[in-house]
């Protein structure tokens, strides 16, 4: 039995960083918008979000709100000044799919889901790797969640 098997999920193997591109954002640029500009133009279709650092004057996000099958997102929408604690997550299919946690500046944190609306205050400066080797896409689960799954030649 396959590690994979013991859990249920499916391991991806066989890719490699094939370029590694990095992104300064300046005030009032918009954050999840200008990522997915830069997916298009650098025809990134798997790779990740690695990091990211810098402030926003707003920002929309969604978490998760409820336990079941399908997900149900609660949508929230923050104003600045935010400090960008962390941003990361996968490129599948030329789709992002990027979380991001946020410190304000009473010491709390808070995140979820990234979404278009978030607008940098001062700078954002963000590392992008793209990837070679097999493919994945995010394609719906029997109950229509977008799961990441390996497309093309196996």
């Amino acid at each position: 039995m396959t590690a994979a098997a013991a859990w249920g999920g499916e391991v991806f193997t066989g890719g490699q960083v094939a370029e590694v591109i990095r992104l300064r954002l300046d005030r009032d640029e918009m954050l999840l918008e200008s990522i997915i500009e830069t997916i298009k133009k650098h025809k990134i279709e798997d790779g990740a979000v690695l990091t990211a650092a810098g402030t926003l004057q707003a920002c929309t996000f969604h978490a998760v709100a409820n336990m079941k099958a399908t997900p149900e997102d609660k949508m929230m929408t923050r104003q600045g000044p935010l400090e960008i604690l962390s941003l990361n997550g996968i490129i599948a299919g030329g789709e992002p799919h990027l979380h991001m946690t946020l410190g304000d500046n009473e010491g709390r944190a808070l995140g979820g889901h990234i979404e278009p609306g978030c607008k940098v205050l001062y700078r954002a400066e963000i590392t992008i790797a793209r990837f070679s080797g097999p493919k994945v896409a995010r394609l719906p689960n029997k109950e229509g969640v977008p799961m990441m799954q390996r497309v093309g030649k196996k």
